[in-house]
């Protein structure tokens, strides 16, 4: 990015409000990965979902994908801004998804759905147990007698050793949009980690800059999986490696959970 430039400065301290375009426009493939993935596991638990609850469904990517191989899809998300470009993502992909503006712990669609999904990281934002219980409950309303719901979240491993070591990373440097990740703190405390993110869009001949602070709660195996237990669920499968399928271990950077009702 050119060292002078003029700027005009927007700064917004709202989770995912203004940082919501540049994941948009930026190289997160991780949805993509997920739904390659899915096939996988679905076979592997013998189901065929017909209905699918996207919870944090960000800017509708995972979402789209899932309408686009049939399935009725619902996305929920808390942020309007991610929500405005899941919308323009499905019209261009021509597919119908009923999206809603809600907190994941607050969830309310009146629906139960044969297969629930809550990728990258988004529940790691809850930052208290209590917050985490009372949305694996409400998914657990949400959820079909046999349906699944198939989850990730970042390890404390990766929250306290991997995010410091990408203290000062660049996502994205193009001619239109720069994107900085730095500032990273973590209270072993509270298992919180911190980290800000800081992007540069440029509209005209001006540049707009974006700055965010993101939290991320890092939660024990034990911990998620007592708050399973209380909200009736149960693990089916815990992986610390989803493409070998493999347990996890010490250094695991993520824990993906296939689960079901008892």
């Amino acid at each position: 990015m050119p060292k002078k430039l003029k700027t005009m400065v927007d700064i917004s301290m709202d989770v995912y409000k203004d940082f919501a375009y540049l994941y948009y426009a930026g190289p997160y493939v991780y949805s993509e990965n997920m739904a390659k993935f899915l096939p996988r596991i679905l076979n592997k638990f013998e189901t065929k979902p017909q209905t699918l609850l996207d919870v944090a469904c960000g800017d509708g990517r995972f979402s789209v994908m899932m309408a686009q191989q049939g399935m009725a899809v619902t996305g929920v998300d808390a942020s309007k801004q991610m929500l405005h470009f899941a919308k323009e993502r499905a019209r261009k992909a021509n597919v119908d998804i009923d999206f809603v503006c809600q907190e994941m712990q607050h969830l309310s669609t009146k629906k139960k759905y044969d297969l629930v999904t809550c990728w990258f990281d988004s529940l790691n934002y809850l930052l208290t147990k209590s917050e985490l219980l009372k949305t694996f409950r409400t998914i657990s309303k949400h959820l079909n007698g046999d349906g699944l719901f198939i989850f990730d979240m970042n390890t404390i491993y990766s929250l306290s050793i991997r995010w410091r070591e990408r203290n000062l990373w660049i996502e994205v440097d193009t001619n239109t949009i720069f994107e900085a990740h730095h500032g990273y703190e973590y209270n072993p405390r509270k298992k919180i980690a911190t980290l800000k993110i800081t992007g540069f869009v440029k509209r005209g001949k001006l540049w707009r800059r974006i700055v965010e602070v993101h939290r991320e709660r890092g939660y024990t195996l034990s911990e998620i999986r007592e708050g399973l237990k209380k909200a009736g669920l149960r693990d089916l499968a815990c992986w610390g490696n989803i493409r070998r399928m493999t347990r996890p271990t010490r250094k695991s950077g993520r824990f993906w959970f296939v689960t079901q009702h008892k």
